[in-house]
């Protein structure tokens, strides 16, 4: 693993000292400008020892020096009980870059905590110049400061609060993004989703190599947008307005080399090609950067992996108002673009050219879910995309077509609910939180429905409720069904949220049809030692279990009236169930006939 990264790093600065993959800013103020400021801030806390074991966070560094457009501002910093900056922030050059390089063996000088809050506040405040700060956290994400006295939990969860309450809603006010990349699933995902998410930044966790270069990525990406032209197939399309192109092409350790092949069939590889083509190849993937490309249809051949892309440097180029990084279940999002200098975009007889914007919105696996065709407004694009109907981890693209002309900006978004949910454990409370921009106490009522009883819930502050459980049986799992009414101007919706499991871990479920199947299904069925006593309370115990499942279907069945595969889920439990009773019942009988004495 460690071989794997180091060459994988060693690949992107040859990159990025030759002037490779990163990529020049433009300059306009707008989007991936001059006016950038990137702070990579790294964990070198003790508890990293364990929660990155792949020793990621020393490639962090050098990944960034690789990325990094020349002209912005970058620096690094790190932080366990203190925060030390052996980097300030400065103009990104080969100079820099050579003193962030040199600054490696910080990253492993390990320290006894993890000061988050600490890290945070230093860091931003640090030569602060009014450009727009972007910081990058590197992190397992669990806050563990100095402890000052005896109760050092509840010091840990006071900084925890202070963070999310008070410092990342003033950043957020004053234009600061975070971007949080951790290291292992041990990070606490919902510290990390919370910052990121509330100052308009990424939240994503990488722990093997190819998953921290696909981070980086769809980071700087989002600092820097890079128009694309799609790849699809190995086939893509090179207009007389693009200057040059840059192909990353992930692949697996073992694989046929690549192949590139030309608009005239000129067939290019790694160890033959044009002097002008810079083409590096690395175990798991290629760059390929190719200046003055000849126009026409370009191809690749051999296996190619996911998130492989070309980039390119063209004077017609795909603007947007800012993409979000969170989309919501349940609300469409409003999207602006437009193609900057499309005046150049002629038809063959000399009229313009019929341009076309679309957007699509893609699911972790790649499946598109959600489509819009942009309408026009004298060259200015707009449109709604619908309301995703899933939670997690997307992927928003933006496609402007015409005769002979292709563009492509992609971004990596998350899938929220409207309101989330959190259960404590021991499951006695659920903390709801409006994720939604929108929503606030005044207009969004809060339903919670336990085993068809309606609980009450509680309005913590304008965007936060609490509901109170009553005691449950910690073997059981069970549905919190949740419904959100709200009011938005005229309109009044009623929005289904996602069903909270509570005693997510339990071995049964009870009360809805599909976590009773996976509960009876889900059992052990022990044999009785032939030697054990008869067990006087198996009856009892599956008359109980009937009695809970009885008193469970009528509610089902009213909640799925007009619902016929729900009445097929309710009808197969019930089979399920019966199944299951009768072979207990023969099975008790044989045991019992088997330890019967002979008589005569």
């Amino acid at each position: 693993m460690r071989m794997l990264v180091a060459g994988m790093l060693m690949f992107f600065l040859l990159g990025a000292s030759s002037g490779g993959w990163a990529q020049e800013t433009n300059g306009n103020g707008v989007e991936g400008s001059d006016e950038a400021d990137v702070r990579l801030v790294v964990d070198v806390s003790g508890s990293m020892k364990q929660n990155d074991p792949n020793r990621l966070g020393n490639s962090a560094l050098e990944l960034l020096v690789s990325l990094l457009p020349t002209g912005v501002t970058g620096g690094l910093w790190t932080f366990g009980s203190e925060v030390n900056n052996p980097l300030p922030a400065s103009t990104v050059d080969s100079a820099w870059r050579q003193r962030a390089l040199a600054l490696k063996p910080e990253l492993s000088n390990y320290q006894q905590f993890t000061d988050i809050e600490r890290a945070v506040r230093e860091t931003v405040q640090a030569g602060a110049n009014g450009t727009r700060r972007n910081l990058i956290l590197f992190t397992d994400g669990v806050v563990d400061i100095p402890a000052n006295g005896n109760d050092k939990r509840q010091q840990d969860a006071a900084s925890r609060k202070r963070l999310l309450n008070e410092l990342i809603p003033r950043l957020a006010k004053e234009g600061v993004v975070i971007h949080t990349i951790a290291f292992s699933p041990g990070v606490d995902q919902s510290l990390a989703r919370q910052m990121a998410g509330k100052t308009g930044g990424l939240a994503v966790v990488a722990e093997t190599p190819e998953a921290l270069l696909r981070a980086f990525l769809d980071v700087v990406d989002r600092i820097f947008p890079v128009d694309q032209v799609p790849l699809a197939d190995g086939h893509f399309a090179i207009d007389d307005h693009i200057d040059g192109f840059s192909a990353l092409l992930f692949h697996g350790p073992s694989a046929t080399p690549l192949t590139l092949i030309g608009p005239n069939g000129e067939r290019y590889t790694a160890e033959n090609h044009p002097d002008n083509v810079r083409w590096q190849a690395q175990d798991r993937f290629d760059i390929i950067t190719v200046p003055q490309p000849k126009t026409g249809q370009w191809r690749i051949e051999g296996p190619m992996g996911e998130g492989s892309r070309i980039n390119i440097d063209s004077s017609l180029s795909l603007r947007s108002a800012e993409l979000p990084t969170e989309l919501y279940m349940d609300f469409v999002t409003r999207l602006e673009a437009w193609v900057e200098g499309q005046g150049a975009l002629k038809k063959p007889d000399g009229k313009p050219a019929d341009l076309t914007l679309r957007a699509e919105l893609e699911n972790g696996q790649g499946q598109t879910v959600r489509s819009v065709k942009l309408t026009s407004d004298n060259g200015h694009f707009s449109g709604n995309l619908p309301a995703p109907d899933f939670v997690g981890n997307a992927r928003l693209s933006l496609m402007a077509s015409s005769d002979g002309f292709q563009r492509l900006r992609q971004q990596a978004v998350n899938v929220l609910p409207a309101v989330s949910a959190q259960v404590d454990q021991p499951a006695t409370r659920v903390k709801l939180q409006a994720e939604y921009p929108l929503l606030s106490d005044a207009n969004t009522r809060i339903k919670a429905q336990l085993q068809g009883e309606e609980l009450p819930v509680v309005t913590v502050d304008s965007t936060k409720w609490r509901i109170e459980l009553p005691e449950l049986d910690p073997a059981i799992a069970l549905p919190l069904r949740l419904t959100a009414i709200v009011t938005l101007g005229s309109e009044t919706r009623v929005l289904e949220l996602p069903t909270l499991t509570l005693n997510d871990d339990a071995r049964r479920g009870l009360g809805d049809a599909s976590l009773d199947r996976q509960g009876l299904s889900g059992e052990r069925m022990e044999e009785t030692p032939a030697d054990a006593k008869p067990d006087a309370s198996l009856a009892d115990k599956l008359n109980t279990k009937l009695s809970r499942i009885a008193n469970t279907v009528p509610r089902l069945m009213r909640e799925h009236y007009d619902d016929p595969a729900g009445w097929l889920a309710i009808a197969a439990g019930i089979i399920l169930l019966c199944i299951v009773a009768l072979w207990r019942r023969r099975a008790t009988h044989r045991r019992r006939r088997q330890r019967e004495e002979p008589h005569v």
